[in-house]
């Protein structure tokens, strides 16, 4: 059957040179040589009936490409100590934004790291928020960031961290 349908669009594909009436979708053109031709249809046959993950990151220039809650649901930060969200995996991306909000923000500050892949670190902010709930866009500058959130006050507050990764 696959051989069939090969052979028919083979047989009815425009000659060489000549558009078709369909308009390019570079989705379909498996190759990028800018054309879609039988060569895709070939490799959608190879992949016909193949099953895979279906949160696999896709890159989409311009859209949200991951959504991570790196501390899980809430971190928990006791009175005059920090905590940090760990490290996030940023690599490939163009540009992060952070959304932050605590129960308390009253005696808090917020510190923003960047990470290469040798262990070296910078700080990229500080920031010393006016309410509860912070958030802002940075450019992409390296390979993973930590964001560390520290409560001077003397009770314990509630953080949630949101980080949107976009390509």
């Amino acid at each position: 059957m696959l051989s069939a349908i090969i052979l028919l669009t083979v047989i009815t594909a425009p000659p060489s040179g000549q558009q078709g009436s369909a308009s390019y979708d570079p989705w379909l053109d498996y190759d990028e040589n800018g054309a879609i031709d039988v060569r895709e249809l070939y490799r959608l046959g190879e992949a016909y009936g193949s099953v895979g993950n279906t949160t696999r990151n896709v890159t989409i220039a311009g859209h949200v490409t991951a959504y991570l809650r790196p501390s899980g649901e809430n971190l928990s930060i006791s009175g005059l100590t920090h905590g940090f969200s760990g490290l996030i995996p940023v690599d490939g991306y163009a540009k992060v934004t952070v959304l932050i909000w605590v129960s308390s923000a009253s005696s808090c500050e917020y510190y923003f790291w960047a990470y290469d892949n040798d262990g070296n670190s910078w700080l990229v902010e500080f920031v010393d928020p006016a309410g509860q709930s912070w958030v802002k866009t940075y450019d992409v500058m390296n390979q993973r960031i930590q964001i560390e959130i520290n409560n001077w006050g003397s009770t314990a507050i509630t953080a949630k961290l949101a980080v949107y990764l976009v390509a």
